[in-house]
């Protein structure tokens, strides 16, 4: 085991599934930054340095941190130590290849539902509306609408944006969230939730 190998002895680990490397406010560095603040860890061993982060100036930043506090980063496939002074080049190198690779992809998929659109090919329909899972097609959605039919009317009596949430939930009305958590059977993400685990209208 590489660990091993390098005289460390893994006391956790820590990931963000389906997140963005881009972003840094992820839960999973979250819980990174808060054992190396309390002196538990010496290293931090990633796959490479992409797992860290893809934004180039963050992640750089992000590694002196670790090195202020002490804490190495050893990248596996890249062979990099953040401690050695000669890889500062290869991590300069890596960071902007990650930062480029996800724009690069972000601009692709970006491309991509563009031309889906212009085709008239639906990706996610907007709320009152549903996707039919096999044959693709665009359907209203009875219990949606009765909520988006609400809401306009609540709009033209002169409601603001909160008022109309506030009374969605008190009626009730199920989110877009919740009916798509209901209806696939997946846990949907915390930013859905209130603590309580109810889904509100915001």
């Amino acid at each position: 085991m590489f660990a091993d190998a390098q005289g460390h002895r893994i006391v956790g680990e820590s990931s963000d599934d389906n997140v963005s490397g881009m972003k840094f406010n992820r839960r999973g560095l979250d819980e990174l930054t808060a054992v190396v603040d309390a002196g538990k860890i010496d290293a931090v061993i990633v796959k490479d340095l992409s797992r860290l982060g893809r934004h180039r100036t963050q992640t750089v930043l992000f590694i002196d941190c670790l090195r202020e506090r002490n804490v190495r980063v050893l990248s596996v496939t890249e062979g990099v130590n953040t401690f050695r002074d000669e890889d500062d080049l290869v991590i300069g190198i890596r960071e902007l290849m990650n930062d480029y690779y996800a724009k690069d992809i972000g601009k692709k998929i970006r491309a991509g539902y563009r031309q889906k659109q212009k085709a008239g090919i639906v990706i996610t329909p907007p709320f009152g509306y549903r996707k039919d899972k096999n044959t693709g097609q665009i359907k209203v959605d009875a219990e949606a609408t009765v909520t988006v039919q609400l809401i306009y009317s609540l709009y033209l009596q002169g409601n603001r944006q909160k008022e109309i949430a506030r009374r969605l939930n008190a009626m009730g009305r199920k989110t877009s969230a919740q009916i798509r958590a209901e209806r696939t059977g997946r846990e949907i993400q915390h930013t859905h939730k209130t603590r309580d685990g109810q889904f509100l209208w915001t």
